[in-house]
């Protein structure tokens, strides 16, 4: 048998900071218990004791598995394997949920993603490809950059005809701008090299050194941190920090937590040569692969209203009550041995939470982990005027501080008769530049969205006038159109997680481990050190899994799914790791968690 490969910089975070939670949480249990006169420590869970082995093993009969988007298809695949039957509730009238294949006409190619649409064959993706794989799904090449893409900032269309022009879009200070021409020359891919750098060697070379390095400043956004302490103790000025925002990324994405920002890029220095990959026909092909392979189908339009802990005669007597609202509109409630809540946070925080015993930092996780930002606008066009006109024929994308951002070139049609219809993203947005241009975007679009449309046909006709292309042209040439915004979809408010100064290292641990007597598990990106990729609701969906077998004794079980369906990079499933010990401590009743909070 080969060694597993080791975990990712990004696996070896997630379990450093369970350790250390876990550490600090079991020193002030035995503080609790071991200094007060007369005093002894509750039985508490078996496993906090002498690890899984001491729980009688017990079969569950039944789970239920909230949700059913990636993390709940994930799920019900591996518990079909496991022998575990369940009930799947979606509360939309489809599944998928943030995957979300739109089509806006007949032709084979005339769709667009709505939500996940590229993947990066880079390690931390691996269980996403190994799905790919396991499910025959058909991949394409993703082109994340193109010949003749054009980028516009400050009303000046690029990329200059000179490579070595330092200022083609005239704003440092010398040009009239107000960027300091030293920052203009030194470029913002030398600056933020030159910022992230000094950490992401230090991790290389010694994680632990690297990981307290990293830990004193986990209470910088990326913005606070650029600002004081890139350069001493100076840092750099406030519109050199905007600028590098612009260029780089979406309005407001330098609020995101700087150890994030680091993790990130560490993500993709392990692949340096990586390849992108696109689903042919669309992201959906994946979950109407994983429902047609699943036994148990979805019950949709069935809305949870409440999950809590049911307490029997016995200890062993507890079950999982879940009420539901089916398609019906009957209200009604449930029993199981355990609950997979698979929604967004911000979902499950409307779900009657009070009777799940949950701990009061899953609670604020709930309430306070900040969700990105994100919205789309597809057009159809007659034709694919950017390859005939413009000469962009392998796909990539445009960048611009125009409303529109982002403008992404298909590369699943670059083959297409260039006379047919043809789809562009137009426009895809994060953060605040998806929330202005939500603003435009109805529930019923395209309908009541002509400003939307005249919006960005005139940003089109502007970032390609270098082409002629003519805000006239674009009228004639444009068919219809399909807009989405993720914050205003009821069943996820939110695109993916992202997390703020402190969130990841003070929220993460405990969205990791159940509740509710070990029996509720928080499954999703947003629960996993891989949030905001579909790989994190795989991992997520595994591990609790695993997690719920240990909580029935079943480690055998849970050992057999880790070698089935691969390691999860961030859980110690070993004896002498932390599931176990993550396991307990969800079992602890709320008293106990009071006790020595």
């Amino acid at each position: 048998m080969e060694p597993a490969d080791p975990p990712t910089f990004r696996a070896q975070y997630a379990r450093r900071l369970v350790r250390e939670k876990l550490f600090e949480e079991l020193s002030r249990r035995h503080a609790a218990y071991g200094t007060e006169p007369g005093c002894a420590p509750p039985p508490g869970p078996p496993l906090l004791g002498g690890g899984p082995q001491t729980q009688p093993p017990h079969h569950p009969s039944e789970f239920c598995i909230v949700g059913a988007g990636m993390a709940g298809l994930y799920a019900a695949m591996v518990l079909d394997e496991a022998g575990v039957s369940y009930d799947l509730l979606e509360s939309a009238g489809r599944v998928g949920g943030r995957v979300f294949t739109k089509r806006l006409g007949d032709g084979k190619n005339e769709y667009y993603d709505v939500g996940a649409m590229r993947f990066p064959k880079i390690k931390v993706m691996q269980k996403t490809f190994e799905l790919f794989a396991e499910l025959e799904i058909p991949l394409v090449d993703y082109y994340l950059a193109g010949e003749n893409c054009p980028v516009m900032y400050n009303d000046i269309v690029g990329p200059p005809e000179n490579p070595h022009e330092t200022d083609p879009y005239r704003i440092s200070q010398e040009n009239g701008g107000v960027i300091p021409d030293e920052a203009v020359k030194d470029g913002a891919e030398m600056i933020l090299s030159e910022a992230f750098g000094p950490l992401k060697e230090a991790l290389r070379e010694d994680f632990e050194q690297g990981f307290q390095m990293l830990m004193e400043l986990d209470s910088f956004s990326t913005r606070e941190f650029l600002r004081s302490r890139l350069y001493g103790d100076s840092g750099l000025d406030f519109h050199t920090v905007q600028w590098l925002e612009t260029v780089s990324t979406s309005s407001g994405l330098f609020d995101q937590s700087f150890s994030e920002t680091v993790i990130d890029s560490l993500d993709f220095d392990e692949s340096p040569d990586e390849a992108w990959k696109c689903v042919e026909g669309g992201t959906s092909v994946v979950t109407e692969a994983m429902l047609a392979k699943i036994k148990t189908k979805p019950e949709l339009n069935t809305r949870v209203t409440g999950i809590a802990l049911g307490r029997g005669a016995k200890e062993s007597d507890t079950k999982m009550l879940v009420t539901l609202t089916n398609a019906s509109g009957a209200e009604e409630t449930r029993e199981y041995d355990t609950v997979f809540n698979t929604t967004t946070l911000a979902c499950a925080q409307r779900i009657d939470l009070t009777g799940a015993e949950l701990h009061p930092a899953q609670k604020d996780a709930l309430r306070a982990l900040h969700y990105d930002a994100s919205a789309k606008v597809a057009i159809k066009f007659k034709t694919p005027w950017w390859i005939t006109q413009c000469g962009i024929t392998e796909g990539g994308v445009a960048s611009t501080d125009l409303p529109l951002r982002t403008c992404v070139y298909p590369s699943f049609s670059i083959h297409d008769p260039v006379d047919a219809p043809s789809v562009l993203l137009a426009s895809y947005t994060w953060a605040q530049d998806a929330q202005r241009i939500s603003a435009l975007i109805t529930p019923d679009s395209p309908s009541g969205e002509e400003a939307l449309k005249d919006l960005l046909l005139r940003d089109l006709a502007r970032l390609h006038a270098r082409h002629d292309i003519t805000l006239d042209f674009l009228r004639d040439q444009y068919v219809t159109h399909h807009a989405y915004s993720w914050y205003a979809d009821p069943n996820t408010a939110g695109a993916f997680a992202l997390f703020g100064p402190g969130q990841f290292s003070n929220f993460y641990p405990f969205l990791a481990r159940p509740a509710a007597d070990g029996k509720l598990h928080f499954v999703g990106e947003a629960s996993s050190a891989h949030h905001a990729w579909i790989v994190g609701a795989l991992d997520s969906a595994q591990r609790a899994v695993m997690y719920a077998l240990l909580r029935f004794g079943l480690r055998e079980e849970a050992e057999e799914i880790e070698t089935r369906w691969g390691p999860v990079g961030e859980v110690e499933l070993a004896k002498d790791g932390t599931a176990h010990l993550q396991v307990a401590m969800g079992c602890l009743r709320t008293e106990e968690i009071m006790r020595c909070a």
